[in-house]
């Protein structure tokens, strides 16, 4: 079996780090997400309403797309999930975890990470307004159908440090740190898939 050595990326934000890998999750792993994705997008169970815990100011949401936790899904059987095993193996590895503490110590909270898993799907002008998050670290993977159909979806991390939005891209931040999503922008044709 053929290893890919995983490339991390590293840089302070506001004096925190934040750390990015481009090949966290194989092609596999990557299309089988993508495919229940879809499934759960076609069966109409994402939402728009706040029943994914999105972030709120003076009352109002901050965000502008749909959602919902994959554990409300699959509340009585996780197994199933393809996304939530995939997901829970990887952030269960010894060598990740040693890894993410070696390039810097706040991610030993990784070891102790029992997180939601939040499904969101964002369409035509889509964004999601800056917000903090109320766990110790986010983790954030972008998948979509190839090929890129749409521009935006950027991650943004203290008004300032950008991410660009990639394929099997995954995030590692403290949720503490201030982050947005960039507006998406879609040819019609392309919108709801």
């Amino acid at each position: 079996q053929l290893e890919i050595k995983m490339k991390y990326e590293y840089a302070e934000v506001n004096k925190s780090p934040v750390v990015w890998v481009d090949n966290l999750f194989n092609a596999e792993q990557i299309q089988e997400m993508l495919f229940e994705a879809m499934y759960i997008n076609s069966l109409g169970i994402l939402s728009e309403e706040d029943n994914s815990g999105g972030a709120t100011e003076n009352g109002q949401l901050l965000k502008k797309n749909k959602a919902v936790f994959l554990e409300k899904i699959y509340a009585s059987e996780p197994r199933l999930s393809g996304m939530i095993r995939s997901v829970n193996n990887k952030l269960s590895d010894s060598n990740l975890i040693d890894k993410m503490i070696e390039i810097h110590p706040y991610f030993s909270n990784l070891i102790n990470q029992n997180g939601a898993m939040l499904l969101n799907y964002y369409d035509k002008s889509d964004a999601y307004k800056a917000h903090r998050d109320t766990c110790y670290i986010t983790i954030l993977t972008w998948f979509y159908q190839q090929p890129k159909s749409f521009e935006g979806g950027d991650f943004i991390i203290e008004n300032d440090f950008k991410i660009d939005c990639k394929i099997g891209r995954t995030v590692f931040m403290p949720s503490y740190l201030l982050h947005e999503v960039t507006p998406v922008t879609m040819p019609e044709t392309e919108q709801g898939k």
